[in-house]
């Protein structure tokens, strides 16, 4: 199980790789209307599968296993596929490691996208634009101190 911690390095590491992005696409605009930047985000290269690697592992063993996927959006089912036919490539190439680390290290590429609607990524940009994240790092640094951590 993650710590809180691990969680809030994740959500730092996505939320930047979100703004790397949007900002690309706003320095490529000749014409800037968010809807539209929020989608070229959306379906911008990501520099990993933003899911962690035991939810990944999990959904992949059940692939692997032949039994239904859980109940989940399109974005990430599509995501879910695209990681299982990674795994089935390395699976072949590498038969002794287990399903844990070969998703460790798929989930670790390059992404072909972020997996999100355009609507999400306009909200997590907004999010970070105004802070709201950083207010969650700072509820959490008071809380640890306040424990004697």
């Amino acid at each position: 199980m993650k710590y809180f911690g691990s969680i809030l390095e994740f959500t730092r590491a996505r939320n930047a790789d979100l703004m790397r992005a949007y900002r690309e696409k706003l320095a490529e605009a000749s014409i800037i209307i968010m809807p539209v930047i929020f989608e070229l985000v959306a379906e911008s290269p990501a520099s990993r599968f933003w899911v962690s690697e035991e939810r990944a592992a999990i959904v992949i063993s059940t692939m692997a296993a032949g039994k239904p996927m859980p109940r989940m959006r399109r974005n990430k089912r599509e995501m879910f596929e695209e990681i299982y036919r990674r795994f089935i490539i390395m699976k072949q190439e590498f038969p002794d490691k287990s399903v844990y680390e070969l998703v460790t290290n798929i989930v670790n590429q390059p992404a072909p996208k972020f997996y999100l609607t355009p609507r999400t990524v306009g909200e997590f940009i907004y999010r970070i634009k105004n802070g709201w994240y950083d207010n969650q790092y700072d509820r959490y640094r008071d809380c640890r101190i306040a424990d004697g951590e």
